[in-house]
């Protein structure tokens, strides 16, 4: 029996983003999906909100200036 999804929200021509029954957020993106944990994806959702504001704002010069440690480690996300 397939999996049943809820359709959270989704775009034509970029993706969507569904809960499957187990609770787990998938985002699809064309061949690329990502899932996460409701946690983890708010926390996602925070740090491109931030992202966005910066943009916006116009300094994103100012933070490709910032010195940030990337763990490259395999991202974990749910």
């Amino acid at each position: 029996m397939p999996d049943s999804k809820t359709i959270l929200a989704s775009r034509d021509q970029l993706g969507c983003v569904y809960e499957c029954a187990c609770g787990t957020i998938h985002l699809a993106l064309g061949p690329v999906e990502l899932k996460f944990t409701r946690e983890s994806l708010l926390e996602t959702f925070a740090m491109l909100r931030d992202a966005i504001e910066k943009l916006k704002l116009g300094s994103a010069e100012d933070a490709s200036s910032e010195q940030v440690a990337v763990d490259s480690s395999p991202l974990r996300l749910n």
